[in-house]
């Protein structure tokens, strides 16, 4: 790899690294920059993202694709339920540990493919899956008070939502931008629904945090879905896709390290123990993956 793509598979990283402290801020205020802000409802968070991305990317919904039903499939699980189910752990868990337990959606992509798609995992993929778990199941589990979080139990559940709309994903012939623009208008709608049946204020809510929050809005639509996916499809094409894959592991070490900077995230024995094996597993199953899937296979991160 040449330096300059180096360069921009770190930049993409960072982008989608930074965002988990973004989306932090967004959905709890925290760190505070704008008094009296607490935060936009989640699911009210993930519809005004989506109905951005649509806003973006509508020219790319043509032409319609011949098989609908892969691209609607992609586009609720991998869009509204994974997002929302995400936005929803970011509000009650910390950054750090978010950005580590959803990179199961790698072993959680294997295990579905071996189910649905006939694939077959080796015993080096398997000892990587069962090394993922056991390092998510540290970071997730608090054995002084036996009980799981809210928050990271919901990003599991987004791990899981974003491992199925791969699935789709793999079964949906559409370009990349056609597909992310499928997935902000199929998305938007069912999530509008849910925040007004579930949630309240919401644009009280959301006005409270003034520029600020919109700016965070617009990281999170132009720079991690534009540039960062855009960057990472760009990539993709010029390089085999193990030794892509591996590397983009530097986004949650770097969604880590920005939580516990600057958000103050405790770095507990669990944390760091939990993420180091949860991280080493899925970068076993990444890279012994990759070596055998097409580029087109390849999953969008989950962010």
């Amino acid at each position: 790899m040449t330096p300059r793509h180096f360069a921009l598979l770190f930049g993409i990283c960072l982008i989608w690294g930074v965002n988990f402290v973004v989306a932090k801020w967004s959905l709890s205020g925290t760190p505070v920059i704008v008094e009296g802000f607490e935060g936009a409802p989640p699911l009210f968070f993930a519809f005004l993202r989506f109905v951005l991305l649509y806003a973006l990317l509508a020219p790319f919904l043509l032409p319609v694709p011949k098989r609908m039903g892969p691209v609607i499939g992609a586009a609720l699980t991998m869009g509204a339920i994974q997002f929302a189910l995400l936005f929803i752990g970011l509000r009650f868990a910390t950054p750090s540990a978010i950005a580590i337990i959803v990179q199961l959606a790698v072993p959680f992509t294997t295990i579905l493919s071996i189910i649905f798609l006939s694939e077959r995992v080796g015993w080096v993929r398997g000892s990587g899956m069962a090394i993922a778990f056991l390092g998510a199941s540290l970071v997730v589990f608090k054995p002084a008070e036996f009980s799981f979080t809210i928050g990271l139990v919901a990003g599991i559940g987004a791990a899981f939502a974003a491992a199925a709309g791969s699935i789709f994903v793999k079964r949906a012939d559409v370009p990349a931008l056609s597909l992310q623009a499928w997935i902000g208008l199929i998305s938007w709608p069912p999530l509008l629904i849910a925040s007004f049946l579930l949630e309240q204020d919401q644009i009280a809510h959301t006005l409270a945090g003034g520029w600020p929050f919109f700016a965070t809005l617009v990281f999170t639509v132009l720079l991690v879905n534009v540039v960062g996916h855009g960057g990472f499809y760009y990539l993709l094409r010029r390089y085999d896709a193990s030794l892509i894959a591996p590397l983009t592991l530097m986004a949650p070490l770097i969604g880590v390290i920005c939580g516990v900077l600057l958000l103050g995230d405790p770095v507990t024995w669990q944390l760091v123990l939990g993420g180091a094996l949860a991280l080493a597993g899925v970068g076993v199953v990444a890279a012994r993956r990759s070596r055998t899937a097409q580029v087109s296979d390849v999953m969008g991160k989950p962010r």
